[in-house]
């Protein structure tokens, strides 16, 4: 299966390193890596995700490393990542595009 990313999902993944990375590039890089790491092992059992409460239709899933939700969306032979947000944060509408 094929592995996209979304603009958005790296913007995400920069800000988290950045973010991180103000008090440890190390720990920044390792955080990153861990959430690429998490996607991949997402897109070869996409349906072991579970729905985004945010959005019920079923279209979104998501899978958790460490604080931060992994949200995407799986189409023909397509693993989009679509957003990576913290734990606390909602997922909005204008977040997805």
């Amino acid at each position: 299966m094929t592995i996209l990313w979304s603009e958005q999902a790296r913007r995400d993944l920069r800000a988290i390193h950045d973010f991180i990375a103000r008090d440890s590039d190390h720990y920044a890089k390792r955080q990153v890596e861990r959430l690429i790491s998490r996607a991949e092992q997402a897109s070869r059992m996409p349906t072991r995700g579970h729905p985004v409460h945010e959005f019920p239709d079923g279209k979104l899933r998501e899978v958790h490393e460490g604080f931060y939700r992994v949200i995407y969306a799986v189409e023909n032979e397509e693993f989009q990542v679509v957003t990576i947000v913290h734990m606390k944060q909602r997922v909005t509408k204008r977040r997805l595009r």
